[in-house]
């Protein structure tokens, strides 16, 4: 009898219907890990996919319990994670090994195997790929899962974390088959072309690709971003090619997402990408038949002719965080001599080379006060009377683990991303804000421990705490911004984090 593997990715408990791109594109990394132990094991495996991004929770636990798997495998992101213990207790109680992968069970895997019984390991690796073939490869073999790298897991009372090496994707970085997703890639593409049709030619069908990974920003990373890792790490760009060329034959895709943390990381890798495309792709580039969209930093595409060389690789829309259009909150958010003006250019640029733009801000940042978000409303405005914008995405900020928000909420006392505590009390004391110990207590009281977090009591702790202004005045001036930008006939949205 073969190995049955289930990999979820978790829903979102609010469905996110609001988020600008939600359930547009597959879950391409559970996909990913079911062709690796395929291709690794071949028949000694059943593997079997389900994506949250499509089907609710209640959906998901009848799949488990339908199909009966003897490992269930489940992505969990921060605002996932409470649907991912529904997921993991249904599997546990229908008799499976539960493994949990991605960016929150790499956050607090001790944590998370101390407080859940229901879940056997943790894959604590950004990159899981390999740790799980691993896994998988232990459990058909029957031997210790000691050797199992980046595995956290339990050793009698003990919870062992083996080693965790660092993966480069040139190395190994499989293809993942999409005919485990065949008879939902309509789903997708219907959600896709309900909201951003009206911005192609022809009849969309999209997927996202992920042979790069990292951020340029990662030496001092945004105050709100919580990726687990932004070293830059790339894969070979004949893979990127290979992946575009199998999926457009097989599958008829014709527009690839490549979610590369910012596609201006690495200079070297988007020349290479340029130099390997294969004439017969080349070609149906030209004519507009394949299209590529990126994330990308405002000042790095004002620099070394990016946005040209992004034209050459068929990039026809850019996901770009401008966050604010003040000052003070541009230098709050910590975004490395970005500027107001830095972020218009960006767009003009792109603008002239006929590429269009979602663009993304952020309200109620650390130390963010009524004038501030006005004035980023009125950049909003600005932008919205001069360049044109494929969509605009006006959240309010959240403090994740792993970010440096959350050092300022949580981990001021070890904090990851500020060399200390007294640069912590300097960052906020610009702000005019302060924290007295005994508010330093309460917060690690009530989220320091913790494995499983509510996304809008974080919201409204940081709201009350490390601003100037009031989670309700945020979310109006949010709700104002996205009747200005209804009003210009742009698509808007809203994000969890």
């Amino acid at each position: 009898m073969p190995l049955k593997v289930l990999l979820a990715n978790a829903p979102n408990p609010t469905a996110n219907g609001n988020a600008s791109n939600y359930a547009c594109y597959p879950h391409i990394g559970v996909i990913q890990l079911a062709t690796a132990i395929r291709d690794a094991f071949g028949d000694q495996v059943e593997a079997r996919v389900v994506d949250g991004g499509i089907s609710n929770t209640v959906e998901v636990q009848k799949i488990v319990q339908e199909f009966g798997p003897d490992l269930v495998g489940v992505s969990a992101l921060t605002p996932t994670y409470s649907e991912a213990l529904k997921i993991a207790d249904t599997a546990k109680q229908a008799g499976a090994m539960v493994v949990l992968g991605d960016d929150h069970a790499g956050f607090f895997p001790e944590r998370i195997l101390a407080n859940r019984p229901s879940i056997d390991y943790i894959v604590a690796n950004d990159m899981g790929e390999t740790p799980f073939v691993e896994l998988v490869g232990a459990l058909l073999s029957g031997t210790p899962v000691t050797d199992v790298s980046s595995l956290v897991h339990r050793q009698g009372e003990m919870i062992v974390s083996n080693p965790a090496p660092r993966y480069a994707l040139a190395a190994r970085n499989t293809i993942p088959d999409l005919a485990f997703i065949r008879d939902e890639l309509d789903a997708y593409a219907r959600n896709y072309r309900e909201q951003f049709g009206h911005l192609h030619d022809r009849t969309v069908i999209p997927i996202t690709v992920n042979n790069a990974r990292g951020c340029e920003n990662g030496y001092k990373r945004c105050t709100y971003c919580s990726i687990a890792d932004l070293t830059v790490n790339t894969g070979e760009p004949s893979g990127f090619w290979k992946a575009v060329d199998i999926y457009n034959r097989e599958f008829g895709i014709n527009l690839f997402f490549e979610v590369y943390d910012s596609f201006t990381a690495s200079p070297r890798y988007v020349d290479a990408l340029i130099d390997a495309t294969p004439p017969h792709l080349r070609r149906r580039i030209d004519n507009g038949e394949l299209e590529v969209m990126v994330y990308a930093r405002a000042l790095g595409l004002t620099k070394r002719n990016n946005v040209d060389k992004c034209r050459r690789l068929g990039v026809t829309r850019v996901n770009i965080g401008l966050d604010a259009a003040d000052p003070e909150m541009l230098e709050a958010q910590r975004k490395n001599k970005t500027t107001a003006a830095t972020n218009l250019e960006a767009i003009r640029l792109l603008n002239k080379a006929g590429i269009s733009v979602h663009a993304s801000y952020i309200a109620g940042a650390a130390g963010e006060r009524p004038q501030t978000l006005d004035r980023t409303i009125e950049g909003i405005r600005q932008m919205l009377g001069e360049v044109e914008l494929s969509s605009v995405e006006f959240s309010r900020f959240i403090p994740l683990p792993n970010s440096p928000a959350w050092d300022i909420l949580v981990d001021y006392e070890k904090p990851s991303f500020f060399k200390s505590s007294a640069e912590i009390d300097t960052y906020l004391a610009d702000l005019d804000i302060t924290v007295t110990p005994e508010k330093r207590a309460e917060l690690y009281e009530r989220f320091g421990e913790q494995d499983l977090l509510d996304i809008d009591e974080l919201a409204a702790v940081w709201a009350e705490h490390f601003t100037h202004i009031t989670e309700d005045h945020a979310l109006q001036r949010i709700a104002d911004v996205d009747q200005l930008v209804m009003a210009h006939n742009v698509r808007t949205g809203n994000n969890v984090g």
